[in-house]
Parts: structure tokens; C-alpha cells; sequence
């Protein structure tokens, strides 16, 4: 085996100039795939942060009938004694409540429907970071009534300002009309276009209060400790609560559609994998193949000489071997560099949107970062070997089957 890696070199080292054209060639798809992937899982990674936990949580508690009628009256009750319960699992990072509602919110010219949602700011400050998105003003004060935060484009289509305040006019679950003044203390802009478009938070008690709904929610989400054990949590979590009217679900089941997208991932990686590595594939097979027909006298006099067939498809092999770890090892470089730029640099997409980058309906921040995945790196070294391998079997098959005579005669 020392014997055929040493003629493996040698022939490569021969023809240096057609392998490391062809290596380079292979060695730009390792770094393109790099990045590419890098810059996938850092969009992947976003729409996590924005869908997941800023949104549903790793765990969804509420009526088992919310989910799909979204009415008013399908809430749980007693939300404080659910609240002590959860908080009292040694899993649970943080929970918060929140009750929804439609309303109309109305300025001193403009008006416009909205979707309230009523939140413990104390709470949602750990558990989202949607205070981190504010345009402008403040979030909601923990413990403080009366405020009122708005979707940026709420805010400018109420043509509202700051410190101003906006009356809100719902129907109260007893079919009262429930109204109320609250001052707007800030904007933001949570990645999801139509919250940005038509939400609005508030106070939870206040909510609570304007909608007669005492000491009730629509949902509460739960950050778990360790997000790898989210199934095992939500079961104990629904052990604890024991109750018909209460539904806990893992956020894959409280929206199916959320996992669907997130299971993109994967497709997407093993699609630019394929793209990239079918290509390569062509190089690698063309390589080879020009290498046996420039070497076939010389393969044969090996024939002559006694070289089994077994051990010149192994000849061919070794020599795509080594062509794939000089691929592989320049490309790690390329892609080194790629990667380094696309997670502290990122890449501005601002560009395509004003609102920033959007990915079926879900608007990302105009930055995309990287997120660099060791199992990807692995998967990219790995389909590079076995690409170059299975590429050159047809080459190395041909110079098995070669009649010592005949290649000796050829030109």
C-alpha cells in the first residue's frame, strides 16, 4: 500500500498543474459551501429567535381550543395558580403570560384596528427580546398601568407621537364596550410584519381589566433551562398542572407550520451540498479519466509487470485521495476566511426590503450573521472525499480492465 501511495504522489506531483487547477476548482465549492451554509444557519438561526422564542416559546400553555378558534372566551383561568406551578418546576427559565384582543386604537386624526396583547413586562423582558427592539421610546414599565407600546407601523399609520395619548374602544367578553386612554411610551419592530403593522402591548392587568377578563390568559410561554429536553419538560409540565381545560404543547406542536419551516435546514443544506458537489464531482471524474488515457502505456507495462487489476483501481483511488485533502485543506482555508467575515461582519440585506431581509413572511433583521456549525464543516469534508472516491471508481474501473498488450501498442 506504501508502494501505490508513493506512485499515487508521484503522478500527481507529475501532473501538478492540471491537479491543482483542478484541487483550487474543488477547494472554491468547499469555501462557497462553507459560507453558504454558514450564512444559512445564521438566517435559520434568526428566524429561531424571532418565530420561536420571542413568539411561541419552547412551550405553549393554554385552552385546548385557542389554538385553532383564537376566541376570546377560550382562555385559562386562575392564570396566577398556573403561573406558581410552573415557576415551581426546576426546568422552567422563565414564563409569561399574555391575553389577546382586537380593538380599535384611534389617535388625535387617525384610527386603526390592532391586535392587543396584554403582558407581565417584568416577565416578557426575560422571556423575549422584544425590548431590545424598540424604535423608539421605552418599554413598558414592570408593575406600571396606563401604557400603551406600538408596532412602528401602527405608530405611523396613527400619525401618534410619543408621550401622546391613544384611546382604545374593544368589546369586553361580558358584550360591554370596553374603552380606556393609554400613553404611548414607544415603538418597535419585532421581525414579524403584520405584529409590526397592526400590534400593540399593554399592561396585562389592564388588559385584564378592559376586557373583564380577571386573572385570565390566553397563553403562557415557557422558556425551559435546557432547550435539548423541551418533550420531557412540557410532559412533567403537564403532570403539574393536571387540569382538562389546560393544553401544553412543545412549540413543534403548537405550530406545526413553524416546524415545517425550521425542518428547511437540512433540505437546504444538503441541496447547496449537491449543487456544489455535483459540479466538483465532474472535475474530479475528468481529471482521473485524462490521467488513465495519459498514462495508458504506462499502465499496462505495471499489468505486464504483474500488478493485479484489484491493485491498480487502488492506484487510481489513492490518487483521488489525495487530490480531495489538498481540496479539502485549501478550501478549509477559503472557507475559514468566508466564515470569519460572515459571523462577525455579517451580510446587509437591507436592500431587499425596507423593513429588512424577508423570508416567507417572517422580516429578519437587514444583517444576517453567520452561525458556524461544526457538524456542517464535517459533513462539507467529508462529501468531498467521498465525491472524489466515487468520482474516479468509472477511471479506475477502465484501468483495471486495460489488456497489457493493447496499452503497451497504444500512442
Amino acid at each position: 500500500m506504501r508502494f501505490l501511495g508513493t506512485m499515487a504522489w508521484r503522478n500527481l506531483w507529475r501532473h501538478r498543474r492540471r491537479s491543482l487547477i483542478t484541487a483550487v476548482a474543488m477547494a472554491f465549492g468547499v469555501g462557497m459551501c462553507m459560507a453558504t451554509l454558514a450564512l444559512t444557519d445564521g438566517m435559520f438561526e434568526s428566524m429561531f429567535e424571532v418565530m420561536v422564542e420571542q413568539q411561541l416559546g419552547h412551550v405553549q400553555v393554554h385552552h385546548p381550543d385557542y389554538p385553532s378558534k383564537r376566541l376570546l372566551h377560550d382562555s385559562v383561568e386562575d392564570a396566577s395558580t398556573i403561573l406558581a406551578r410552573i415557576d415551581a418546576l426546576p426546568g422552567t427559565e422563565v414564563a409569561s403570560p399574555q391575553l389577546n384582543g382586537f380593538a380599535l386604537v384611534g389617535g388625535e386624526t387617525k384610527s386603526s384596528g390592532a391586535m392587543l396583547m396584554g403582558i407581565d413586562a417584568a416577565r416578557s423582558i426575560r422571556a423575549s427580546p422584544l425590548h431590545e427592539r424598540l424604535e423608539e421610546g421605552r418599554f413598558l414599565r414592570p408593575g406600571a398601568s396606563g401604557e400603551i407600546l406600538l408596532g412602528h407601523k401602527l405608530f405611523e399609520d396613527l400619525d401618534a407621537a410619543l408621550g401622546e395619548a391613544v384611546v382604545v374602544v374593544t368589546q369586553a367578553s361580558d358584550g360591554s364596550l370596553g374603552n380606556a386612554l393609554f400613553d404611548v411610551v414607544g415603538t418597535f419592530r419585532s421581525g414579524n410584519a403584520q405584529m409590526d403593522r397592526s400590534g400593540a402591548y399593554l399592561p396585562l392587568q389592564d388588559l385584564q381589566d378592559l376586557l373583564v377578563l380577571p386573572d385570565q390568559v390566553h397563553q403562557i410561554t415557557v422558556l425551559t433551562r435546557d432547550p435539548g429536553a423541551i418533550e420531557a419538560y412540557a410532559e412533567e409540565l403537564s403532570q403539574a398542572i393536571g387540569s382538562d381545560t389546560v393544553q401544553v404543547q412543545p412549540w413543534w406542536e403548537a405550530s406545526p407550520q413553524t416546524s415545517q419551516m425550521m425542518g428547511m435546514r437540512d433540505f437546504s443544506a444538503l441541496l447547496i451540498l449537491g449543487i456544489v458537489f455535483g459540479a466538483a464531482a465532474f472535475g474530479v471524474l475528468n481529471t482521473m479519466m485524462m490521467s488513465v488515457f495519459e498514462r495508458t502505456r504506462e499502465l499496462g507495462v505495471l499489468r505486464a509487470l504483474g500488478i493485479r487489476p484489484g491493485r491498480l483501481v487502488w492506484l487510481i483511488l489513492i490518487e483521488s485521495f489525495f487530490l480531495a485533502g489538498l481540496s479539502a485543506v485549501i478550501g478549509l482555508m477559503i472557507g475559514g476566511v468566508l466564515d470569519w467575515y460572515i459571523v462577525v461582519h455579517g451580510l446587509d440585506f437591507s436592500s431587499a426590503g425596507e423593513d429588512g431581509f424577508s423570508f416567507s413572511g417572517i422580516v429578519l433583521d437587514p444583517i444576517i450573521y453567520g452561525v458556524v456549525r461544526p457538524i456542517s464543516i464535517a459533513y462539507i469534508v467529508v462529501a468531498v472525499f467521498v465525491v472524489s472516491v466515487l468520482s474516479s471508481l468509472w477511471p479506475a474501473l477502465r484501468a483495471a480492465r486495460l489488456r497489457p498488450v493493447e496499452a503497451i501498442r497504444s500512442e
